[in-house]
């Protein structure tokens, strides 16, 4: 089992990197986390792996549809990346499964709901990432991660 060490958070809001960054902490204090922003930041991280992207789809200059692609056409097409977003439109959560989203995660209402989410996600295998997506996937039904 490929034990989870480093997350990138990809999102315009601090906030949010904020309260994943603290509740990773609480979780298991030896967990990196990571923020990123926008674009011309990307560069920062190169060369280094990440075991989990978070990456949100709301976003001013590129949403996360573009990022996902854009990761996905790079060759990191084993790099598991969680959509991590308010959005539950259908047609948002089919959009990323269909791109190559992992995992589609609502963020969660409270800091409580987010340490159980948090602590579901890192505990998963991640050796094949796609293994996880079947779960969520099932022909055309599309889910939503379920952290209860």
């Amino acid at each position: 089992m490929k034990r989870v060490q480093s997350i990138l958070v990809i999102d315009d809001d601090r906030d949010d990197y904020d309260l994943i960054a603290e509740a990773i902490k609480e979780i298991d204090p030896d967990i990196s986390v990571s923020f990123l922003d926008n674009c011309k930041d990307a560069g920062k991280y190169k060369g280094q792996n990440f075991d989990l992207v978070f990456l949100d789809i709301n976003m001013p200059e590129y949403d996360g549809f573009v990022w996902l692609k854009g990761i996905r056409e790079k060759g990191y097409e084993e790099l598991p990346i969680i959509m991590y977003t308010n959005s539950l439109r259908p047609e948002h959560i089919v959009q990323a499964y269909k791109q190559g989203a992992n995992l589609y995660y609502a963020k969660p209402t409270s800091f409580s709901e987010l340490i159980t989410g948090l602590k579901k996600l890192v505990s998963l295998d991640w050796t094949n990432p796609f293994s996880i997506t079947k779960n969520y996937c099932r022909g055309e039904q599309y889910l939503v991660f379920d952290a209860a």
